[in-house]
């Protein structure tokens, strides 16, 4: 599927339902797409700085022009040259600048991308190579209007408040050889204190801050019953099969008869870390697995 720059700026993220070769074939895609979107940026940062040094050296060519006994018919040529040359140069400066904003825009999380790029890389490896799997990915930012989940009033400063935020910003669905369907979640958690505080002189001013709280992790399998029905036996003992690395701790976990469910909050120091969140998620899938194959011995 050929990314389409135009809708991917607007938009910064990627949805497709396809096979997973094709899935890092976009997301490479996408990664050279920011590559390129950087190389444009210096490229019109620098020639916006050309345009001022030319406008700054019309400025003195004014200055001398003014200062020098010509001809006033000559004279007065000379400063409509210059003073159209200085209107190209204002206009082409502006469509610099305006250039570079919008490859800005096109700035992307690598740690996004490569992530994701791993995490399908490591689900096909027991997927039907045909297979399908939806994925949608985005690369916006969690502190978003959109991402907004309530606002509650600061317990400690009064006048205060604060805005909650979570962004789930990768989904991926699909099913594996065992007929076990998948669907894997991450979030990106965050919250905005902000109010008015007064100094010591007695001025007020808004205060804000952002801090971030971690990533959640939602796994689900949902398995064909024929292979695994006595994960139903096994309800009490799932809990002890789950193995976590450091600094994430299991939020929840939930077994039916068709399915099972876990959600994991990894720390926000290694939530940013591609190598973290790839172990996490590879131990949520291991631990469920443990069950599944041990459920699958004892349906025999």
């Amino acid at each position: 599927m050929a990314i389409e720059l135009k809708d991917f700026r607007k938009t910064l993220s990627y949805a497709i339902q396809a096979p997973v070769a094709n899935v890092i074939a976009d997301l490479y895609k996408i990664e050279e797409i920011n590559t390129i979107s950087e190389l444009k940026q210096k490229e019109y940062a620098n020639k916006a700085l050309y345009y001022l040094l030319g406008i700054v050296g019309l400025f003195i060519l004014f200055m001398i022009v003014g200062n020098i006994s010509l001809d006033k018919g000559l004279q007065a040529l000379i400063v409509i040259l210059l003073f159209l040359a200085f209107i190209i140069l204002v206009i082409a400066g502006i469509y610099a600048l305006v250039k570079r904003y919008k490859f800005n825009q096109l700035k992307i999380s690598f740690f996004r991308s490569e992530l994701t790029k791993k995490i399908v890389q490591m689900l096909s490896r027991d997927m039907d190579q045909s297979a399908l799997i939806d994925l949608q990915l985005s690369f916006q930012p969690i502190e978003r209007k959109e991402n907004k989940i309530n606002t509650i009033k600061h317990p400690n400063k009064p006048g205060w408040n604060i805005d909650n935020y979570e962004d789930t910003w990768l989904k991926v669905q699909g099913q594996f050889l065992d007929k076990t369907r998948f669907e894997l979640s991450t979030s990106g958690i965050c919250k905005r204190q902000y109010g008015w505080k007064t100094g010591r002189s007695g001025k007020s001013k808004h205060k804000s801050k952002t801090k971030f709280l971690g990533l959640d992790i939602n796994l689900s399998l949902t398995y064909p019953q024929r292979r695994y029905g006595a994960v139903k036996i096994l309800k009490n003992e799932v809990n002890d099969a789950i193995i976590l690395p450091d600094l994430t701790y299991l939020k929840g976990l939930k077994v039916t008869e068709k399915a099972m469910h876990i959600s994991v909050r990894i720390s926000p120091q290694i939530a940013e870390e591609q190598e973290a969140v790839y172990q996490t998620v590879t131990a949520m899938f291991l631990s469920l697995y443990q069950v599944l194959n041990l459920a699958k011995i004892l349906s025999k």
